[in-house]
């Protein structure tokens, strides 16, 4: 059957029960964070817990009180109700804004909930091609992980109905963005290159963990602005999220990329920061 954390109570699934006033539900006025769970612990909580309170204060949202202690500890206990302790499984954390008024972002009726299912066997690499339209630097919503994610879904129904796997997006000064559900990476002349945030880009959690596990490391690593002839130059691309870490593209479009030893080494440093807990 499986269960549900809801504001501090664990709930089968059959049983949990949503508002039909409630905005998560009806506007997508929501934020949320997915992390990574392995062997009954989750990695990178706290980087996960600060963007989601990063999140709540954009929207001036103070009327919930985010505890990493807190929810860590529901966290594990979650993934044991669900027969999660071994292996690896996805957990999703949410905070809706409840029920109100149109005009009022904090009503104060916020509320909690988590899920944990399992992470099937992923992909070593993926394809993935252009999106035909722009993201907008400008946006309101921009660097924020909401609910309203019908653009990044229909992205990935669009890429898989086209045979790929994934969807870059530049923004409207014709600038790399992100892809539909990860931050994206080039290898260039010995160098790892990602766009900055001011490009519209979400501030992922494994695109931080790269730049720092870059850095530790001596592997040149730096954000910058990267139109579509660096993409068209480039030796190599990844991406990177947080259930899959930093997966390797082997085609953009027509174009196909070989192995490379700089992504090996990336990916073999995420690995063994997962394996040691990545806090």
């Amino acid at each position: 059957m499986g269960y549900v954390w809801c504001d501090g109570d664990f709930i089968p699934v059959s049983e949990f029960r949503v508002s039909p006033l409630d905005r998560g539900l009806c506007h997508g006025m929501s934020v949320f964070e997915t992390l990574l769970a392995i062997d009954g612990e989750p990695r990178l909580l706290t980087a996960h817990i600060d963007r989601l309170r990063g999140g709540l204060d954009s929207l001036a949202v103070s009327s919930v009180e985010i505890s990493v202690t807190g929810l860590g500890q529901a966290m594990v206990e979650l993934l044991e109700k669900n027969g999660l302790s071994r292996g690896m499984a996805r957990i999703r954390l949410a905070v809706s804004l409840g029920a109100g008024p149109m005009n009022l972002i904090d009503s104060g009726a916020a509320w909690a909930w988590m899920t944990a299912t399992p992470v099937d066997e992923l992909p070593a690499t993926v394809r993935v091609t252009t999106a035909p339209w722009r993201r907008d630097r400008e946006n309101v919503l921009r660097g924020l992980k909401v609910g309203n994610y019908a653009e990044h879904l229909i992205a990935m129904d669009m890429a898989r109905r086209e045979g790929y796997g994934e969807m870059l997006f530049f923004n409207h000064d014709d600038e790399l963005c992100e892809a539909a559900m990860a931050n994206v990476f080039l290898i260039r002349s010995g160098s790892l290159l990602t766009p900055g945030l001011d490009s519209g880009c979400l501030a992922g959690i494994t695109r931080g963990l790269v730049l720092r596990l870059a850095a530790a490391r001596g592997i040149p690593c730096r954000e910058k602005t990267l139109t579509r002839s660096d993409v068209s130059k480039c030796e190599g691309m990844f991406l990177t999220s947080s259930i899959r870490g930093p997966v390797r593209v082997s085609a953009y479009g027509a174009r196909h990329f070989d192995e490379h030893p700089l992504f090996d080494a990336v990916r073999a440093s995420w690995l063994e920061e997962m394996a040691q807990g990545g806090e």
